[in-house]
């Protein structure tokens, strides 16, 4: 099991003892922003486990052992006339492919290889413009510095890391000052568990959103003001969807990472008698947060042939099953689904356990176009207590 230790809290704890951060009380939600700038920088102290050059020869040696069977190969060289004769024809094709895209693409249908190569191509062409306006803003900052230099001799300079009053506070600070939050407060908080044992019943575009949907629900746990402990469990290191996890998570393994990931079954680890299973599929309802129970969440996404696993599972472990009463507190819009992602479950949860309020955690994590709230005693005797 790979765990996180708090190593340098002392200092840590001294360093922050200054910093206050404000935010609301109830409302965790997270912007674009926020979720692009996690996934970019990874927390603070990022090591590359593996350079892309290791990534690729990997990919690589895995490729020609699957190309070993005529089929496949028959399979790879009917793809790789089809996109050279799209190439031929002007069409939307990636200069390059790696050997992650072959296997990708080998393992897909026909309409999800053509969507693939869009994509690819499209990432392609942002890059070079992301490219082209990164030389722009360096030629205009330097004009705009020059410009400065001209107008201003005295050598007076205003702005960030020049003659400034305020200390700028890095996104590594920020990162530090949240880790040690959560380490912390997962000592004495309960624990919430995610089932990573769906690799057999999803396919790799699947488990690719799976796996950001994983990440999304650490960083809106980590931002909480009250986070909870998470675990991973039947999340072996060579599974596909643990590969797809450390791809978008490179520091996921370390020592210091606030996160619990194991291949041992959540039997083993906590009592049974104390777990429940959230599942859509029974039809016990969640009345209330147990601090005492343990709570899973099956992480799988089942968009093409929905069934349901996590009934027949915990069925046959024997574990208590429950699933959020969002029927009872909520009225769905006409043409909207009941599927929540795991970050709005996870969400839900940390929200329930923090306010004790069906109405807050709702309304915090489930989208606006989705749902139109009833207008019941429950739902005006709450709106008559906002309004005082």
């Amino acid at each position: 099991m790979y765990n996180f230790g708090l190593k340098n809290s002392i200092v840590l704890l001294r360093k922050f003892s200054s910093i206050f951060i404000v935010s609301s009380p109830f409302n965790t939600n997270l912007s674009k922003i926020q979720i692009t700038r996690f996934i970019k920088r990874n927390f603070s102290e990022v090591t590359l486990i593996k350079t892309r050059k290791e990534i690729d020869e990997n990919d690589n040696e895995k490729l020609q052992k699957l190309l070993e069977d005529s089929v496949i190969m028959k399979k790879y060289k009917l793809l790789q006339y089809e996109i050279d004769y799209m190439r031929e024809v002007n069409k939307d094709v990636p200069a390059k492919l790696r050997p992650k895209d072959w296997l990708y693409m080998l393992n897909a249908t026909k309409t999800h290889q053509r969507k693939y190569i869009r994509f690819l191509f499209l990432n392609e062409i942002k890059q070079e413009n992301m490219m082209k306006k990164h030389k722009e803003k360096i030629e205009l900052t330097r004009l705009k510095q020059s410009k400065r230099e001209e107008e201003c001799p005295s050598g007076i300079k205003y702005g960030l890391s020049k003659n400034t009053l305020f200390l700028r506070i890095y996104e590594s600070t920020l990162d530090n000052f949240l880790n040690l939050n959560l380490s912390i407060s997962s000592m004495f908080e309960p624990s919430i568990v995610f089932d990573c044992g769906y690799d057999h019943v999803m396919t790799n575009y699947e488990m690719k959103n799976c796996a950001k949907q994983i990440v999304l629900s650490f960083v809106k746990n980590r931002m909480h003001k009250c986070p909870v402990q998470l675990y991973l469990c039947n999340a072996p290191t060579n599974s596909q969807f643990m590969s797809m996890l450390h791809n978008l998570v490179p520091n996921i393994y370390n020592d210091s990472f606030p996160l619990n990931i194991t291949s041992k079954s959540y039997l083993d680890i906590f009592d049974k008698d104390k777990l429940v299973y959230l599942t859509p599929h029974c039809r016990n309802e969640m009345i209330s947060y147990d601090p005492d129970k343990t709570y899973i969440i099956g992480a799988i996404v089942d968009k093409t042939s929905p069934q349901p696993y996590s009934l027949a599972k915990a069925k046959k472990e024997g574990i208590r099953m429950e699933k959020l009463p969002l029927d009872k507190y909520l009225q769905w819009n006409s043409g909207s689904n009941k599927n929540l992602t795991l970050n709005q479950i996870l969400g839900i949860l940390v929200d329930l356990k923090y306010t004790k309020d069906w109405m807050d955690a709702l309304n915090n994590n489930i989208p606006r176009r989705k749902r139109t709230w009833k207008e019941d005693d429950v739902f005006m005797k709450y709106m008559q207590y906002v309004r005082k």
